[in-house]
């Protein structure tokens, strides 16, 4: 075991920084989005090994100069993160002398020594605790939201009444989540853009446009749990360990009448983990779960941040050729091809057999700002006219493809398309990040209970009621605009103060 332990520990330092930061953000990456980071990084690792062996001709020596550049390596946009919050004007050139210079010198040193055993057997060890440390945090994490998913479907008999009597004829069902998609008014007073030809589009289509409509929280994991479950996150035992939205009280509710369900990748998966019947994916999954071939996905791009990357990312100039758009295009080619592909797909779902519930998270108008209304890719980093770009894209796009749902459709379906927060940026007020589009598409019973200020807590409560002679009663819609779980407090209710037009 000690003899293994110092033929790999280089691997072991190339793990960690892959781990530590997803403890970072546990909440929004589950663990399939970090292997191909591990892979990457285990085949940089093993080719400098390899590399500094021939030149070397010192496995010991070679593990050395391998582990320190993978340290640097992995350290350099950290370190250049902090740098910069505390010397006013720092720059990269300074960090980067500095790296160079501990580079050479180290590295000369420790080719100097004769007796470089013990170093060694030191950086194994410390390599193993490290490791043992992030890899505790992550397994501790998924164990217990393991717990949580567990418990959550036990206790879903506790709110159901339903069963398999009912009719065979059930329709398709769609929650179309359209990040961070903000309320007309809004719109119309904040960003100056007229969107009645969306709404109004989708009105003379048959859907109620909810037109003062709220979110009743400001955070997509807390909002997608809230519609997800038909219920305040407040009435959870352990609101910072949220069960997986596969044991969401919908999802489970909706497999035991016989739905399948169908999910859409995405690059920001750990948003919400249904664990889908069917996974529809642009790209060949490994083991239906890894995308092996894509572009990087949300955790992969901030990953890339955190290294030595992070020089070429600010200074692109360095690389002959290299322009900041041709990184930026790199960075969000997979987001810009995955929001093109959902659109595509989701016209072939009324095709498929049984009774579908089809979850499609899209990341539009959320940042980045990469959509031309045409479609094309358009980067900005002007915050205003790239959410209203980003907003008659999706506009443009998605309408066609509701409409073709709805004419491919034997039986008329369910659909949602809901903001799951409002709008982003420094300037924006409470009110303006609580309030979303949010319109639905149901049948005339179904319509008449739904009204102006309905938040998405409600979504579900409607639908089961009317479709499927439930009675869960209505609860009142309140907005929390708060970021962490002990904010849950009357100081932190947003007053809906829409009136509708």
């Amino acid at each position: 075991m000690k003899k293994v332990l110092l033929n790999i520990y280089p691997l072991l330092f190339a793990a960690y920084p892959v781990f530590a930061l997803r403890n970072q953000n546990l909440v929004y990456v589950n663990i399939n989005a970090i292997i191909r980071s591990l892979l990457i990084s285990f085949l940089i690792t093993a080719i400098l090994l390899l590399l500094f062996k021939l030149i070397i001709k010192d496995w010991n020596k070679a593990r050395l100069i391998a582990t320190l550049i993978i340290t640097l390596l992995f350290s350099y946009g950290h370190i250049y993160m902090q740098f910069e919050q505390l010397f006013e004007g720092f720059r990269h050139r300074y960090l980067a002398i500095i790296y160079l210079l501990t580079l050479i010198l180290l590295s000369a040193s420790l080719l100097r020594l004769q007796n470089i055993q013990p170093i060694n057997q030191f950086l194994a060890n410390f390599s193993l605790i490290l490791l043992i440390l992030a890899l505790g945090q992550s397994l501790i994490y998924d164990l217990s939201l393991y717990k949580t998913a567990a418990k959550a479907e036990n206790e879903l008999h506790d709110r159901t009444a339903f069963t398999n009597q009912l009719s065979a004829d059930l329709p398709d069902i769609y929650l179309i989540i359209l990040d961070g998609y903000t309320r007309a008014d809004v719109l119309k007073d904040e960003y100056d853009f007229d969107n009645s030809d969306f709404t109004g589009n989708l009105s003379e289509l048959g859907f109620y446009v909810a037109e003062c409509s709220q979110s009743n929280y400001p955070i997509t994991k807390y909002s997608l749990s809230s519609v997800m479950n038909a219920d305040y996150l407040q009435n959870y035992s352990n609101i910072e360990m949220l069960p997986p939205l596969k044991s969401s009280f919908v999802n489970q509710t909706l497999q035991k009448l016989g739905y399948t369900t169908i999910a859409f990748e995405n690059s920001a998966t750990g948003h919400f983990d249904l664990l889908e019947d069917i996974h529809i994916s642009r790209n060949q999954q490994a083991l239906g779960l890894v995308d092996l071939a894509g572009g990087p996905n949300e955790f992969e791009a901030e990953l890339l941040k955190t290294t030595l990357f992070k020089l070429f990312y600010d200074m692109p100039q360095l690389i002959p050729g290299l322009t900041l758009t041709d990184i930026q295009q790199a960075e969000h080619n997979e987001h810009y091809r995955q929001t093109l592909f959902i659109l595509d797909e989701l016209e072939n779902i009324p095709q498929m057999s049984g009774q579908n519930f089809v979850f499609a998270h899209i990341l539009v108008p959320h940042p980045p700002y990469i959509f031309a209304p045409s479609g094309k890719f358009q980067w900005t980093d002007n915050k205003r006219s790239g959410y209203i770009s980003n907003v008659e894209f999706i506009n443009a796009h998605l309408f066609p493809v509701i409409k073709t749902i709805i004419e491919k459709s034997d039986i008329h379906p369910i659909i949602i398309i809901q903001g799951d927060h409002g709008a982003f940026g420094s300037a924006i007020t409470p009110q303006m990040r609580l309030s979303i589009l949010n319109a639905y598409y149901l049948n005339t019973e179904s319509k008449a209970a739904l009204y102006s200020t309905i938040t998405p807590v409600n979504s579900f409560r409607i639908i089961f009621n009317h479709y499927f002679d439930s009675d869960f009663p209505l609860l009142d819609d309140i907005s929390y605009f708060m970021n962490k779980p002990d904010q849950f407090t009357q100081d932190n209710i947003i007053k809906n103060n829409c009136t509708s037009p």
